[in-house]
């Protein structure tokens, strides 16, 4: 992959107007890719949610196949052989619905839980970060005002040493939000890569897997049994 911009460490302290446009780029950047991780997260999960559906419907499809000869039809007689083709599709059905527990539970570990953890970590970390960044630039920039207001007279030394202290202690204390806060930036760059691609590696193995397994359960069961249900349809 090319290499990505990033925002150089060294001028964390010196918080230049140039360095503050390219913070300002980067922060737009984390923000897109809230929004757009927010809207993906919600497409995953409906993907999510119509293939639990899918084990919940073929689980039900099973249960009234079965159900079947259990009804007592006042003309029922003769039915014997669609019973027991019936009671033949229901554990076909109930080998469909395993594929398809399996394929929702892959779903749900390899492609939902990745963007869930992207979203808590990385996300939140750069948001916490940057609230943490604005108060430590907030408290640099009322101690400095305070400072720059003392009045030039000799007997205001003491308090004026006072205040340089406090105006160290917010700069440094800013120096280090800003040095935590740009790691967490560039390195935001290089994760929302991996963080785009890995959840539809899990999505596209799990429907291979589901559909490769589906041929091979239906290939070898299903070719016999389909022809002589197809017979007994046109008797």
């Amino acid at each position: 992959m090319p290499a990505v911009d990033k925002l150089l460490l060294e001028e964390a302290l010196q918080d230049s107007p140039q360095t503050r446009s390219l913070l300002s780029v980067f922060e737009e950047d984390a923000g897109t890719l809230t929004d757009y991780t927010n809207q993906l997260l919600q497409a995953m999960q409906r993907v999510y949610g119509a293939q639990n559906e899918m084990c919940l419907a073929t689980q039900q499809l099973s249960k009234q196949l079965l159900a079947y000869e259990k009804q007592n039809f006042a003309l029922g007689k003769g039915d014997e052989e669609v019973i027991s083709t019936l009671n033949y599709f229901s554990k076909v059905v109930d080998e469909l619905n395993v594929l398809h527990t399996e394929l929702a539970k892959q779903l749900a570990d390899a492609m939902v839980l990745p963007i869930i953890q992207f979203r808590e970590k990385d996300l939140t970390e750069v948001s916490t970060l940057k609230d943490l960044f604005g108060l430590a630039s907030n408290e640099h920039d009322l101690s400095m005002a305070k400072y720059s207001r003392l009045p030039k007279k000799k007997e205001n030394e003491r308090v004026k040493t006072e205040v340089g202290k406090e105006v160290a202690a917010a700069r440094r204390k800013q120096h280090l939000s800003s040095l935590q806060y740009y790691c967490a930036l560039n390195a935001l760059q290089y994760r929302k890569r991996m963080a785009m691609m890995e959840p539809m590696i899990g999505f596209a193995h799990g429907q291979i897997n589901f559909f490769k397994r589906g041929a091979e359960v239906f290939s070898k069961n299903m070719g016999g049994f389909l022809s002589s249900v197809a017979d007994m349809v046109q008797r």
